[in-house]
């Protein structure tokens, strides 16, 4: 509790989504007062208008980041601008931060942190990543003596929903699409979340936390889930597999971290593939604890604000007992991750390519994989398709990704090869 019962103020960058969620939350809280809630439009209608004065709203933003009286800034605006300069504009103010921001960490987090190492403040993001899943300050805190091998995660809600309508009713991806839109999960412009760029985001942020080292985001591979078919999904079933928009982050054996976000086949038995819906789901791998899955609400008003809040009461705690930071709770790592370029990842693979129904394709199949060391694990011609020809499916072993797509790229210049309709890795 603070001194002489003095309540911290906090300004609130943002009322949207998130945003009434963490008023719902503080605006009766016994230590914090909400001083000032930064809006674009004082006069729109909103459902928290009842717990609070208008004359809190206020349109002009830079009226509360230089406000001498607020202590901590909690944004969620969203997106880089104006946040970032708002942010930045705090931290020279020596405020303290709490956001939601997943696009700016990833993207920016290095010389926040560096200029808030500088002005002896804190920034805490715990709600950047996976909403209601306190995964960030896991690894800060609880399990800070573990040297971190793996992550690997369902990080976007929006995502694992589709897929799941998808293995659940069978239908397209444009569909299950237009669903989600219409329940709200999706954007009416989805493009980040379907590309794996949200996901791309928010990976890095959790790799650079458990590997101490800065990730740059442009340097994560990243695939989307618009070439997914029904057909896909059903087929890693009947290999006992389940198909997941999969964040993988590891250090392999020559220290370059692997890195990346696409669509895999996993192991039906692996925790994440019971990760339905809007869920999301991360795993972690450390020498002390093993492996440990936490699973929860991605996103949500509720669910986002309690990390927001949990955020903002641990700083309430730290400016209650003590001016100087928690390095428990602060990013000091300066270094640049050493990131394995997607060609020389090793993976297992699945292809499904169409064509024509004759004598000897199969043997054109198999006689490039050899050539390139792709070794098969099972081939399978799955019927005649309507235009007369066939489904061949290929699971290959262990091969490097440089050596897969050079044979993908032989065996589309086969004449009896219409398309090699999709690869997708298979995280074993």
């Amino acid at each position: 509790m603070p001194e002489s019962n003095k309540k911290i103020k906090i300004g609130l960058l943002g009322a949207g989504t998130v945003g009434t969620g963490v008023i719902k939350t503080l605006i009766n809280h016994p230590y914090i007062e909400i001083k000032k809630i930064g809006v674009r439009d004082i006069n729109k209608k909103r459902p928290v208008e009842t717990l609070y004065t208008t004359s809190l709203l206020t349109s002009n933003l830079n009226e509360i980041v230089n406000d001498p009286e607020i202590e901590i800034i909690v944004e969620v605006l969203g997106g880089i601008n104006p946040a970032k300069e708002l942010i930045t504009k705090a931290i020279q103010n020596k405020k303290h931060i709490v956001t939601a921001n997943k696009d700016l960490i990833a993207t920016h987090g290095a010389e926040l942190f560096d200029l808030a190492r500088e002005k002896n403040v804190q920034i805490q993001f715990e709600a950047s990543v996976c909403g209601g899943i306190p995964i960030i300050n896991t690894l800060k805190q609880t399990l800070s003596a573990n040297t971190f091998s793996k992550i690997m995660g369902i990080l976007n809600g929006t995502t694992n929903y589709i897929l799941t309508e998808m293995l659940n009713k069978n239908i397209d991806f444009d569909v299950c699409l237009k669903d989600a839109q219409k329940l709200g999960y999706a954007e009416p412009d989805p493009t980040n979340d379907i590309s794996g760029k949200d996901a791309a985001y928010k990976l890095a942020i959790l790799a650079s936390i458990a590997f101490h080292e800065r990730i740059k985001i442009n340097e994560v591979y990243t695939e989307g889930i618009e070439k997914i078919t029904p057909e896909d999904i059903s087929l890693a079933e009947e290999l006992g597999y389940r198909l997941k928009l999969i964040g993988l982050a590891k250090i392999d054996p020559d220290k370059k971290i692997d890195i990346r976000v696409h669509p895999a086949f996993i192991k039906n038995t692996n925790t994440l593939a019971s990760v339905f819906g809007v869920n999301n789901g991360v795993l972690v791998e450390g020498n002390l604890v093993g492996e440990l899955t936490l699973i929860g609400r991605g996103a949500g008003e509720l669910p986002t604000a309690s990390s927001v809040v949990g955020d903002i009461n641990l700083l309430v705690a730290q400016l209650s007992s003590s001016r100087e930071p928690n390095p428990q709770l602060t990013c000091h790592h300066k270094n640049y991750a050493k990131i394995k370029p997607i060609s020389e990842t090793v993976n297992c693979y699945f292809l499904r390519v169409r064509a024509e129904d004759k004598p000897g394709v199969v043997g054109q199949l198999g006689t490039i994989c050899g050539k390139y060391d792709v070794s098969i694990n099972a081939l399978t011609q799955r019927g005649t398709n309507h235009d007369g020809t066939a489904s061949i499916t290929l699971l290959t072993h262990s091969v490097k990704e440089e050596k897969i797509q050079n044979a993908i790229i032989e065996m589309k210049k086969l004449n009896a090869v219409k398309q090699v309709e999709n690869v997708i890795r298979v995280l074993e």
